[in-house]
């Protein structure tokens, strides 16, 4: 049976989630306006341009799930991503098994 909590600690807790969602927002914002700058100001290497592209639409994908509710979940099985990982990679979309398994597909 599932655990009834106060409201207090129900409030106290979506306070802290919502406190960690814009500090990924932070960094998703940061990360995007490096990727933007590197593509207007880098030279024109086809690799680096590619790269800057592809870092720029994860980012901005990862700013319209977080838009929809669905940041911080994994795109292919939907398990919630660790604060973490998060962190570390803000715009990362897949879980690391999930990620682990795409890769040993692909």
């Amino acid at each position: 049976m599932a655990e009834i909590r106060s409201p207090r600690l129900l409030m106290e807790e979506c306070r802290r989630y919502t406190a960690q969602l814009s500090e990924l927002r932070m960094l998703l914002e940061e990360r995007l306006h490096a990727a933007r700058a590197e593509l207007a100001w880098s030279r024109p290497s086809a690799v680096r341009v590619r790269q800057a592209r592809l870092d720029v639409a994860a980012i901005e994908a990862a700013l319209e799930r977080m838009d929809r509710g669905l940041y911080g979940t994994c795109t292919r099985c939907e398990a919630f991503l660790p604060l973490d990982r998060l962190r570390l990679a803000p715009h990362v979309q897949q879980c690391a098994s999930c990620a682990g398994e795409t890769r040993l597909t692909a």
